[in-house]
């Protein structure tokens, strides 16, 4: 806390000033005329002794508060606004006929009306030592010139921008904010300078305010222009829409456009989606793993399950009922293999106890086979 330092500001919306009370008890909104290298200035007060953080101030020398101001100072400062809003135009005309490019921001008085303050604008910087001469035998005054910008012209003037509002740079804003064109595209601004563009002819400053929104909304989806690897084939990003949380693809095989809500694609970007420069890395192998195991495919052996048939045994007069693999009985009845599946060699009718054989009945006769009819047995005698 310091309790001997006040923040004052002159101008709206203009810089703030700390300036020492001199032991006056001052609050904020208090009016006070304060003693300054060029004249004694009316201001008043934003911050309060009370309020000043420590290690926020500006080294340096600092003005002093001469008096509160009274009904007579006021009068003065509004008196000194009318004459410097009408000099305003005869500094205008002097210039332009001296030279066109110039065009005259502000101009201030102070208490006294003997010291002034002109300010002026230009597409380049230029000398300017013939309009300090000029303008201060015309004025009559000890007058100080230097040049600003286009938006502290802007800012003196209190123009109405192109939203219909008073320009925020003349309402409410102390200092200018850095501003690029990527503000506007991040945004998903259209790059036209008709459109992002101020009075002053420069960048919008509202394009700072909510960039940062913008920026946290987006957050890691891919940028406009990149290019993706999805299962569907390679595609590229046509645009995002950070409001809508939307984001348009466009597949190169087929020329096909989809959208894809913002949430599902983080959900599988640098996974199923990845990054088109990630494929040599990531997906290469994995391609060249896949390759090998296809190359190396002979087949596949799927078990088929025949279904089981009940049969009916007769084992010496007795049913038994079973269920037997259809297999197994099949080969049981051609004498192919035996119930426990082991091989068996179907009997075939030979000579022996077959045809081409006699047969001996029971009463002793012997039935001669037709085959056997001029046949010659090994060991047997004509």
């Amino acid at each position: 806390m310091n309790d001997d330092i006040v923040g004052i500001r002159f101008v709206e919306a203009g810089p703030i000033s700390y300036c020492s009370p001199e032991g006056l008890d001052l609050g904020v909104g208090d009016y006070v005329v304060v003693r300054t290298d060029r004249g004694e200035r009316l201001g008043w007060i934003v911050i309060s002794a009370d309020q000043v953080i420590a290690g926020t101030l500006p080294s340096g020398p600092r003005s002093v508060v001469d008096r509160i101001a009274d009904g007579e100072d006021v009068q003065a400062w509004e008196n000194s606004k009318a004459r410097a809003k009408e000099d305003h135009g005869r500094a205008q005309a002097l210039a332009a006929r001296n030279d066109s490019r110039v065009r005259v921001a502000s101009v201030a008085y102070d208490l006294s009306g003997s010291i002034g303050e002109v300010t002026f604008t230009a597409p380049e910087r230029i000398e300017y030592r013939w309009l300090e001469q000029q303008l201060a035998d015309l004025l009559e005054v000890d007058l100080s010139v230097s040049q600003v910008g286009d938006r502290d012209r802007a800012k003196a003037v209190g123009a109405i921008d192109v939203c219909g509002r008073e320009a925020c740079c003349s309402s409410w804003m102390t200092e200018f904010p850095s501003i690029s064109i990527k503000m506007a595209k991040d945004q998903d601004l259209a790059p036209n300078p008709s459109k992002i563009s101020g009075v002053c002819g420069r960048l919008l400053c509202c394009l700072s305010f909510e960039v940062e929104a913008y920026r946290e909304l987006r957050g890691d989806l891919p940028k406009v222009g990149k290019r993706v690897t999805t299962p569907a084939g390679r595609a590229k990003v046509l645009s995002v829409n950070s409001l809508k949380q939307m984001v348009r693809l466009r597949f190169d095989e087929t020329g096909q456009v989809v959208e894809i809500s913002a949430d599902d694609l983080r959900q599988q970007y640098g996974t199923v989606v990845r990054p088109e420069e990630l494929e040599p890395v990531i997906e290469e192998p994995l391609r060249r793993r896949d390759r090998q195991l296809r190359d190396s495919f002979v087949g596949v052996l799927s078990p088929i399950e025949r279904p089981v048939a009940p049969r009916v045994i007769e084992v010496v007069g007795l049913a038994i009922d079973t269920e037997v693999d259809a297999t197994d009985v099949d080969a049981i009845a051609d004498g192919g293999t035996d119930p426990d599946g082991t091989p068996r060699k179907r009997r075939r009718r030979g000579r022996r106890g077959g045809r081409g054989r006699n047969r001996t009945n029971a009463d002793g006769t012997v039935n001669e086979s037709p085959d056997a009819e001029g046949e010659t047995f090994e060991g047997s005698e004509d």
